[in-house]
């Protein structure tokens, strides 16, 4: 009986794998959605609108951010770490200076990373 078991629970942590790569990559969709929705309502002069969907791709970069393991994910995770640190930077300044620049170029840093993530989707299905 153990044999059947052992399996399945390592089917189980490999599917696991995948669910959360997915789910990384629907975060970083949706940061990228929010600031696009958030520069359309700069261009329409909406400043709350603009502010509030800033804040709400602060809040998924932050989370990002929180869930990163420096100490297991070595120069990957501290890269990331500091990224994402330069981005919240980059939001807040754009938020103070209602200035779009900064958050274009989270987006385009954003971009960057979904693409990689995106990429590595097909290997990590090949090894579940």
């Amino acid at each position: 009986m153990k044999q059947l078991i052992d399996p399945v629970m390592d089917e189980s942590r490999e599917n696991d794998l995948v669910i959360q790569l997915d789910l990384l990559i629907q975060l970083y969709d949706g940061a990228i959605r929010f600031l696009q929705q958030a520069e359309r309502e700069h261009s329409a002069g909406q400043a709350q609108e603009f502010n509030l969907l800033l804040a709400r791709s602060r809040m998924i970069i932050e989370e990002l951010r929180n869930t990163l393991n420096i100490q297991h994910g070595g120069s990957l995770a501290r890269q990331l770490d500091h990224l994402y640190g330069f981005m919240l930077d980059s939001l807040h300044q754009s938020e103070l200076t209602h200035d779009i620049f900064y958050a274009r170029n989270v987006v385009v840093s954003l971009m960057v990373l979904l693409d990689g993530w995106r990429s590595a989707r097909p290997q990590v299905m090949m090894a579940a």
